[in-house]
């Protein structure tokens, strides 16, 4: 015999596009935090701790953005499944991802510095 899933984590959509969406924003997020890691690995060694405190921004901030996209998907699951509409919804994680590539772009910019100052 086999067992039906649970109403609450049966998929709304047959064709799993929330579930597609979540993959391809987490995978974005997961990107984003190895880029700032392997910025902090190239630009700590050229401008010292600002390096370091802006990969904690950074990467503080692709943990935030991992967990809002994950949040958001639950709420939006629960919601189609429920009434089949959605409700407007803040896109703070969104933003967060947007302020991790700002704290990569000063990175790098770090880096650039960094190289110049040593040649």
């Amino acid at each position: 015999m086999t067992e039906t899933p649970d109403a609450a984590e049966r998929p709304f959509d047959p064709g799993l596009q929330p579930e597609r969406t979540l993959l391809a924003w987490q995978r974005t997020v997961l990107a984003l935090a190895v880029a700032v890691a392997a910025g902090v690995r190239f630009a700590a060694p050229l401008v010292g701790a600002a390096a370091v405190i802006l990969g904690a921004v950074g990467f503080s901030l692709t943990l935030a953005a991992y967990i809002g996209v994950r949040y958001r998907y639950r709420r939006m699951h629960a919601e189609l499944r429920d009434s089949e509409a959605l409700a407007s919804r803040g896109a703070w994680p969104f933003a967060a991802l947007a302020a991790a590539t700002g704290a990569l772009g000063v990175l790098a910019v770090l880096c650039v510095v960094g190289l110049g100052v040593t040649t």
